[in-house]
């Protein structure tokens, strides 16, 4: 019994399937245990002081019982002139009135090289704000980010936003 050579025609189309599968495949994992993924895009890549970024998170996708890790996502671009960003970061996650907490984002390192993961120029970086923290399930959260930098406005930064998983123990 000999094996059937495969036809051209059938092997271009498995050859444009299998990278899609494995795109698809892909974007699913990375979604395990989001419960909330919000981007807000900074107009014109300039980031003003009286600019808030506002983020609303309904706690009705929250599960009673569970932890939440809650990082700041941040994507610049080339034009973006520092090593690290300073924001204020309001919230009330761990408490019902609204608490201030200074950030400090590093950006890039000592040589700088970008920190995170780019292409064609972008470059998105994840900083952790909250590890394991429990959330009540009838309670609306807010988190409002600021730029808190001497320039005014900061230039270089395209959007940024938050995130919310499930805690997974170590």
């Amino acid at each position: 019994m000999s094996a059937r050579p495969v036809s051209p025609v059938r092997r271009m189309r498995n050859s444009r399937l299998y990278p899609l599968l494995l795109l698809f495949a892909l974007l699913l994992s990375c979604a395990e245990g989001e419960v909330y993924y919000r981007f807000q895009h900074i107009d014109k890549g300039r980031w003003y002081h009286d600019s808030t970024m506002q983020f609303h998170m309904d706690s009705l996708k929250l599960q009673a019982g569970e932890r939440y890790d809650f990082s700041i996502e941040i994507s610049t671009n080339g034009a973006y002139p520092y090593r690290d960003v300073w924001m204020q970061v309001t919230h009330n996650l761990t408490d019902t009135l609204l608490q201030n907490d200074t950030l400090h984002f590093r950006i890039a390192d000592d040589y700088g090289r970008w920190l995170g993961n780019g292409l064609g120029g972008l470059n998105q970086l994840s900083q952790p704000l909250f590890r394991s923290l429990p959330l009540d399930t009838a309670s609306r959260y807010v988190i409002k980010l600021r730029q808190v930098m001497d320039a005014d406005p900061l230039s270089g930064i395209e959007k940024i936003g938050i995130k919310v998983t499930i805690h997974q123990p170590e």
